[in-house]
């Protein structure tokens, strides 16, 4: 059987880096993407078989430390449904004690259980915290979803 895409959504949160979004570490998790990929086309055969690819980008500006036992961090986590599914954090380095521009980009992939997709709807979201303090640039997040053995 062939591929059969099935849909992709992309959430924009900013298209630059200014005006920047400061966060600290008594910030709320802050979602820079909501998604939701539509299941209703899968053909019964592929229910098992449907695969997403989700990417992410975001600026980061991490300051200098003021303590010498806090290492800034930011921490990016995506949620299926409410359900954690990727983390993985950016620190960092040790050995820099200047503020640091980055541009962090993400891909996380994901096999969604067959009752997710029968719902009709899978809902992805991204969402940073921080340990220190961070200023988000431009960010953005997409997926899309196939399905099939082809």
């Amino acid at each position: 059987m062939s591929i059969q895409f099935l849909d992709m959504r992309i959430a924009q949160d900013s298209t630059s880096d200014t005006p920047a979004l400061g966060l600290s570490s008594s910030s709320f998790p802050y979602t820079f993407g909501d998604i939701g990929l539509q299941t209703t086309s899968v053909s019964p055969e592929n229910v098992g078989l449907v695969r997403v690819t989700l990417n992410a980008y975001a600026r980061l500006t991490l300051s200098a430390s003021s303590s010498s036992t806090v290492v800034p961090n930011a921490t990016f986590t995506i949620l299926r449904n409410g359900t954690p599914i990727f983390s993985t954090v950016y620190q960092k380095p040790t050995t820099q004690f200047e503020t640091i521009y980055e541009m962090s980009g993400l891909t996380a992939v994901d096999y969604p259980p067959a009752a997710d997709v029968l719902s009709g709807q899978i809902r992805y979201t991204i969402y940073v915290v921080t340990n220190y303090g961070i200023t988000l640039g431009a960010r953005c997040f997409s997926g899309s979803a196939v399905a099939g053995n082809g």
